[in-house]
């Protein structure tokens, strides 16, 4: 005896509780149960009989047993060792009755014991095994084995043979097992006359039986053939509103037949669903666009031919699995014939039923986009476990991004955009001119990146070919471009695959980089060479930022007589003069013509009270592939540094003029004593603000100026495209109008600033009323000595008493002029280095190393720390972490 059969006689041994000779009779009960059922619904329908279970142990609220029921069926159905899966759960069932509750078990078949077709409660309970005498095995009748030969349609009427074969056995033999099963369990096995076994009719002829017509299994495939291909059948119908298949009502089918037919129409939905966007997508095409319906794009216009591909193979299965049908005939079809029965059907399209769920997957999720987002839709469905998966989506994936591939081509190659329906992520603005072209014309469609090129690729890919029409469009560059061949031989060994397989092959990654390269690499050479960048940028440095000293100087003191008047007096011609006389007077007479023409005056909006030093401005004429680089917006930011920087030179020639003065007032007035404090306290407070004003230019000169510029120039060695000079170029004015106080972090800075120079124009001021005091009082003096010379050269007497007194009285007058000037001098010495002070700590605050570096130089002897004790404290840890921009946790 086999294992399996130790394990059931064990098994039987510890149902019955008998574990001698009289088992044997139990044991050859069981095996005869086991055989029986296992070729009858439950070996079929393991799945209905798990249900049971499931319903049998939720309806008995034993919730964990069907939760650990459900691991151990899912571990059951998995196991290549054990057959007759259904058999077996049909065994436990039967086991699982409870006699205390189902002490007269029944068998009910038919509408009792039907469900939709499915059995009810439990399919037929074994009687009670505990008996005493033994089974022989001839009690056994002699046509049992013919019996289970026997197949009977439907499980009813298998579970009533069975009944009734133990029914006559017992009769026949009132001592034998058969006959105590049936006394013991008081059970009248009978068939109830409305389901007694139907006689099998001829499958040709369908017959009616309780108003059920039954049906053949090739009309079943016949109809599921045309079902397929999105046709109506007779039996299985398209129910619109449901959105889906079902069978005729009047069709009788059994419950495994419901259920493969229904599971085969899937393929009939599935099919209908792709090609219904398919005929969808090519009446949009042939249609005209309207004001509510645009025409479906290229992409689209790919997909659907992909789809049709697809479609079409599977026409073709249908056409093979047709002829089988009519090669059968009118030959009825079971299990063992070779014609096309249903589980076949099944077997047949299991991979097509895949393929086309994969593609309805695909329009489900494509049918809402449009060109390259539609691309990155279909995209997300590649990353999956199933091959056959990825090789459908594969396929539709490169037959979907062909004319986006053919776009990119021609723009990489030519730089041509032909996007008739907007699918392309390269976007063209054709209003804007080619002055703005590298700027505003083209542009990327982030909406439209296929998520298989990075955003580094895309802009890479936009630069190539904003480069072509750069050199044409701009440069007016009619030869052959460099590297044009290299450009398309690669073009030619790409294909479509390599979009999205960049992780496999890097033949798309080469291509942009390459494109890129090459078109970049040249119109490099066009703007630094023939277009002479770095000379007009040197003549920016020059003339705009006034890198020229000689220059400046000279237009400064030229320009004087005429910027002192109200700025409405002022003509642009006059002052254009007056430039070409500085230009001339210099070392800027030797620059090239080119950039002398492009040197021009320029006044700003006048505003009342405002004088030629407040409007007046030099301006750089910039157009052609410079202005590419030399934006409006730059040359706005020159603007405004050179009326900074303008400014700080005005304060530097206006010093300068004031010291002057001076030195020339101390000489004047070695003889009048009285004047020695005035002299001192302006002589000092000078000195003061000198300092400060150089300490201001060497910190623009060097610290910003030359800084900036040698970071510039470094930048400019190792670019690789006009994007990287226009980035570098950008940088350099960022940081340049940051270090002159312009910027939005530091206008607070530029704003106090100005309240020192404005106290520079008062000390002008001051200094000209002393200046103007002292002439007019040396002047008087000198004539009163001329009058006492000529008076004692005559004989009188070299003065008078009225003389004498009209003299101590102008002495008198001047001494008060001069006592206000001092006060007036102290006030303005008490407010400078107030301003001064606060200006140091706000330098000391600011988040700028350098400025920081500033306020050290502008106080290197600690004269304003000695008297505020708040700039004592500068380098203190909290005012290091503040200057740095953060800031204490408590």
């Amino acid at each position: 005896m086999d294992v399996s059969g130790n394990l059931l006689r064990r098994l039987c041994s510890h149902v019955t509780g008998i574990n001698d000779q009289r088992l044997d009779g139990h044991f050859t009960l069981a095996v005869t149960l086991l055989n029986d059922s296992g070729s009858g619904l439950h070996m079929k329908d393991h799945n209905e009989v798990a249900d049971k279970i499931k319903r049998r142990l939720v309806r008995e609220e034993r919730f964990e047993d069907a939760v650990r029921f459900s691991g151990l069926l899912n571990k059951l159905l998995k196991s290549a060792v054990l057959h007759n899966k259904g058999s077996i759960l049909s065994l436990f069932l039967a086991l699982s009755n409870d006699n205390a509750a189902s002490k007269r078990p029944k068998i009910t078949v038919g509408n009792a014991g039907m469900t939709n077709g499915h059995l009810e409660d439990e399919s037929f309970p074994l009687p009670n095994l505990f008996v005493d005498k033994p089974l022989k095995a001839s009690t056994i009748p002699e046509n049992h084995s013919q019996a289970t030969s026997e197949r009977m349609d439907g499980g009813s009427s298998r579970v009533w043979h069975l009944a009734e074969r133990y029914r006559t056995a017992a009769s026949a033999q009132p001592n034998s097992p058969f006959a105590e099963l049936q006394q013991l369990n008081k059970f009248p096995i009978r068939m109830p006359a409305d389901k007694l076994p139907l006689k099998q009719t001829p499958r040709k002829h369908p017959a009616k039986i309780e108003g059920l017509v039954e049906v053949s299994e090739k009309d079943l495939v016949r109809d599921l053939l045309y079902v397929f291909v999105g046709i109506e059948g007779k039996i299985i119908k398209m129910d619109k509103k449901k959105d889906g298949y079902e069978i005729d009502s009047k069709v009788k089918l059994s419950p495994s037949q419901k259920v493969l037919v229904l599971k085969l129409t899937e393929v009939g939905w599935l099919y209908r669903r792709v090609k219904n966007f398919c005929e969808r997508e090519n009446s949009s095409r042939s249609s005209e666009r309207t004001s509510d319906r645009m025409v479906s794009g290229l992409v689209h216009q790919s997909l659907v031919v992909a789809l049709l591909e697809h479609l079409s193979e599977f026409a073709r299965l249908i056409t093979l699995l047709e002829r089988q049908i009519q090669e059968s005939g009118d030959t009825p079809l079971s299990e063992a014939s070779e014609g096309l029965t249903l589980r076949k059907l099944f077997m047949w399209t299991f991979e097509p039923r895949s393929r086309l769920k994969t593609l309805a997957f695909l329009v489900d999720d494509s049918q809402m986009e449009h060109g390259g987002a539609c691309i990155s839709k279909l995209y997300q469905h590649l990353h999956h476990g199933d091959p056959g998966h990825r090789k459908v989506v594969g396929h539709i994936i490169a037959r979907a991004t062909v004319p986006i591939f053919g776009m990119l081509t021609r723009w990489l190659l030519d730089g041509k955009l032909e996007d008739p329906h907007l699918e392309f992520f390269i976007a063209a603005d054709p209003m804007v001119s080619d002055d703005k072209l590298w700027h505003d014309k083209y542009s990327i469609r982030w909406l439209m990146l296929p998520s298989f090129i990075s955003k580094l690729q895309a802009e890479k890919i936009l630069a190539s070919g904003k480069s072509l029409n750069f050199l044409r469009n701009v440069c007016h560059f009619n030869a052959p471009i460099a590297g044009r061949e290299v450009i398309k031989a690669a073009l030619q060994q790409t294909t479509v695959e390599s979009l999205f397989t960049q992780d496999d092959s890097g033949q798309l990654d080469d291509l942009i980089s390459l494109t890129f390269r090459e078109t970049s690499r040249h119109v490099l050479e066009e703007i630094l060479t023939q277009h002479k960048f770095m000379t007009h940028l040197r003549a920016l440095r020059r003339y705009l930022l006034l890198g020229q000293g000689d220059f400046v100087r000279y237009l400064m003191e030229i320009l004087s007589p005429e910027l002192n008047k109200p700025a409405s007096n002022l003509y642009p011609h006059n002052l254009s003069s007056l430039l070409e006389t500085a230009v001339a007077a210099s070392n800027a007479q030797y620059e090239e013509p080119d950039i002398l023409k492009r040197l021009d005056v320029r006044l700003l909006e006048v505003s009342a009270g405002d004088i030629g030093w407040d409007v007046f401005s030099l301006h750089y004429h910039v157009d052609g592939p410079i202005g590419t680089v030399f934006t409006a917006d730059c040359m706005s930011q020159y603007l405004m540094l050179f009326n900074a920087l303008w400014k700080d030179k005005r304060m530097e020639m206006m010093l300068s003029n004031i010291w002057k003065e001076q030195a020339a007032t101390s000489k004047m007035c070695r003889d009048i004593p009285e004047l020695g404090k005035a002299l001192h306290h302006i002589q000092l407070l000078t000195t003061e603000i000198i300092h400060l004003v150089h300490q201001m230019e060497y910190y623009m000169a060097f610290e910003v100026m030359e800084c900036s510029w040698h970071g510039l120039m470094t930048k400019l060695k190792s670019a690789q495209s006009l994007d990287d000079v226009i980035a570098a170029h950008n940088e350099f004015l960022k940081r340049i109008v940051a270090g002159s106080l312009l910027d939005k972090d530091s206008k607070h800075l530029r704003t106090h600033l100005r309240s020192v120079y404005n106290l520079i124009e008062k000390l002008k001021c001051l200094q000209e009323r002393l200046s103007s005091a002292v002439l007019a009082e040396v002047n008087a003096r000198k004539s009163f000595r001329d009058d006492i010379k000529a008076r004692t050269e005559v004989g009188d007497f070299g003065l008078s008493g009225e003389h004498q007194e009209l003299e101590k009285k102008r002495r008198k007058e001047f001494s008060k002029v001069i006592r206000n000037f001092i006060t007036d001098l102290e006030i303005c010495t008490r407010t400078y280095q107030t301003v001064v002070k606060t200006f140091l700590m706000m330098l000391t605050q600011h988040d700028d190393q350098n400025l920081h570096l500033l306020s050290t130089r502008l106080d290197f002897n600690l004269y304003y720390h000695q008297r505020d004790h708040h700039l004592n404290q500068r380098l203190t840890y909290q005012h290091k972490r503040k200057s740095l921009g953060t800031s204490f946790t408590q």
